[in-house]
């Protein structure tokens, strides 16, 4: 897709393009949030943050986790530029306790060496509509893997008319990035269709990643009371990085380096029928596939990493039967079942001289699921929620998850919140079954936690919240180089407090704000948990400059943070200093078709490292530009 294809021959593409008559796009979202519960709620009792359609499009961002790290309680932990991972934990958990999603489709791969957590680097913010964050425990829920809470991100969805778009970004270092998109309504059908290709150029030495997607999204409604749905996405890539905790271009000894193809394919097929006028009912079936061919050079000339490979496939299936019921006009009653089953092979080794280690393996796990949860108004200004959820998984004892939620309104400008939930993870397959590493006696990882927040709403411009949290994550799974294996042992208990803030200071001007304090302490064990710093905070202002100018400054200050490294043979453990950084991202509606944007990711140069030996990108300046035609 778009290979061979330029980024000079696309941007020449849009701009010979002839005008078409279209304003500058700005759907709207439904203020329902499809995260955090059984069935979509116009409201929650939980923590929740949501990035809209404008602000996405507004900021410009050059990778989702710079996207979610303008968010409360998310942590960032990235390694160097656009090849090295890049993970999010949540409220100070690891990063394999977030539960992703991707328009629903659980994405977590249970066959990596993170034990389970998710890549972000691979999504293109271009495609992107809408991502929503619920922190706490979820398994209740979402059953295994949401033990800190859940990141949904939501692509396109379909408009009324029929719309087509061709965008086109290019930036130093060889940064370009392209898409092709076409969706639409009609009266009982709707589409989306987008290709895209992304190549994130050398912004730091040795680190790239190009990735190329494909995403399908059709929706039929052939009786007023019936809706089908299927959704197919595609996605191929490859990446290079200096190894992990090898030093990075500072401080490695050779200048060899990880490189990794992989794949990710998801599926996913909906019926939603209206049975009754109270009665409402989703079945809905998905398969999430990633595959991955992954060589690494180690870390030279030590034998703490050695040479190593693999190349691993894991498959996700579930069905999902969940019904509504509606009664006494202010409750909604919601049971249901879902099935899972997981697929994991791997065939990899580990190099040691002229000896080589087989770490192969191969492993299948079952999971069948009951859910019950409730929602309702016993008075007006009381939203009372609840979750149960019965998990029976194959080879491991049953698990029964609860969240419990209030929300209560003071007064027209006051509300609180509480909320108290338990979530549980179980092992990765490859902390059960790699060749050297792997133990098949690991237990399920769990959590408790509970927050209490305050909103004020003192204008219609302007609102606060503040959230304390505190949770507490039993057995962890840590390597135990006694024994050369995995264990249980950890605890670890995190507490802090979560800040947000929205004003429209004018028409014109809006200011978001954000600060999350996070004091992680872990029990009865030496070790420290690395990549999460105690303090971040951040402000951004929207400025519609003019009509046809828009103008966003995004401000972000991330407080220091420990890291690890084995490149002097040992572990060494450093404070990575703190950093400020600025972006700025320009928009210029030309005409009403045409749309340029101008943005400057890290306009100061602000100088740090996200990893020990890992700089992070210095100034890189993008130029795009973006067609849209609308046809009602």
């Amino acid at each position: 897709m778009f290979k061979g294809h330029s980024p000079l021959v696309a941007a020449i593409v849009l701009a010979l393009a002839p005008p078409v008559a279209a304003a500058v796009e700005d759907p709207t979202i439904e203020d329902v949030l499809v995260t955090g519960s059984h069935v979509p709620q116009p409201a929650l009792t939980a923590s929740v943050s949501v990035l809209d359609t404008p602000t996405i499009r507004a900021m410009n961002k050059r990778s989702v986790a710079e996207l979610l790290q303008t968010m409360p309680g998310l942590l960032v932990e990235q390694q160097g530029g656009p090849g090295g991972l890049t993970a999010v934990s949540i409220r100070g958990g690891e990063a394999n306790f977030t539960l992703v999603l991707l328009d629903g489709v659980q994405v977590n791969d249970s066959t990596n060496t993170r034990g389970g957590s998710y890549d972000f680097s691979s999504l293109n913010p271009a495609l992107i509509q809408r991502i929503e964050v619920v922190r706490g425990a979820l398994s209740a829920v979402y059953g295994s893997d949401a033990l800190a809470g859940v990141v949904n991100i939501i692509t396109r969805r379909n408009e009324e008319g029929h719309h087509q778009q061709l965008a086109g970004e290019v930036g130093e270092d060889d940064y370009n990035n392209q898409s092709l998109s076409a969706y639409g309504k009609l009266q009982t059908l709707n589409y989306g269709f987008n290709l895209s290709r992304r190549d994130d150029g050398e912004l730091v030495e040795g680190s790239t990643r190009d990735t190329d997607s494909a995403n399908m999204d059709l929706g039929w409604q052939p009786l007023d009371a019936h809706v089908l749905g299927l959704a197919y996405r595609y996605l191929d890539g490859h990446r290079t990085s200096y190894p992990e905790q090898s030093g990075g271009p500072r401080f490695a000894l050779i200048d060899e380096l990880d490189h990794s193809d992989y794949s990710d394919e998801a599926l996913a097929l909906t019926w939603q029928a209206d049975f009754m006028a109270n009665w409402r009912s989703l079945l809905s079936f998905s398969r999430f596939e990633h595959n991955e061919d992954y060589d690494s050079p180690g870390i030279y000339p030590f034998y703490e990493v050695p040479p190593n490979g693999a190349n691993t496939d894991f498959r996700r299936d579930e069905v999902r039967w969940v019904n509504s019921l509606s009664f006494l006009d202010t409750y909604q009653l919601t049971l249901g079942a879902d099935y899972r089953e997981e697929r994991g092979k791997s065939v990899g080794y580990l190099e040691f001289g002229s000896l080589l280690l087989p770490t192969d393996f191969k492993l299948n796990r079952d999971s069948t699921g009951l859910i019950a949860g409730i929602s309702g108004h016993p008075m007006p200004q009381l939203l009372l929620q609840g979750s149960l959820r019965y998990d029976d998984p194959a080879d491991f004892a049953g698990e029964t998850s609860t969240r419990l939620g209030a929300s209560y309104e003071l007064n027209p400008a006051l509300s609180a919140s509480v909320n108290w939930g338990e979530g549980y993870k179980l092992p990765s397959f490859f902390a059960l079954g790699h060749g050297l590493l792997g133990n098949p006696d690991l237990q399920p990882e769990t959590s408790t936690g509970w927050d209490a927040g305050l909103g004020w709403q003192s204008t219609e411009s302007l609102r606060v919240d503040a959230t304390y949290f505190s949770n507490d994550f039993h057995d962890l799974i840590d390597f135990d180089p006694n024994n050369f294996t995995n264990v249980n042992r950890n605890e670890v208990r995190t507490s802090g407090v979560e800040l947000q803030a929205a004003w429209s200071a004018h028409t014109e001007l809006d200011l978001q704000a954000q600060a999350t304090y996070t004091d992680i302490d872990v029990k009865d064990n030496a070790s420290v948990l690395l990549g999460r710093p105690q303090w971040k905070a951040g402000v951004y202002a929207r400025w519609q400059l003019s009509p046809n100018w828009l103008a966003l400054l995004d401000y972000q200050w991330t407080g220091d943070q420990l890291a690890s490294s084995l490149h002097t043979g040992e572990t060494v453990v450093q404070s990575l200093d703190d950093f400020h950084r600025f972006d700025l991202a320009l928009h210029w509606q030309v005409m009403p078709a045409l749309n340029v944007e101008l943005a400057v990711d890290n306009m100061f140069d602000e100088q740090y490292q996200t990893a020990v030996g890992f700089d992070n990108p210095g100034r890189v300046v993008r130029l795009g530009l973006r067609l849209h035609n609308t046809v009602n």
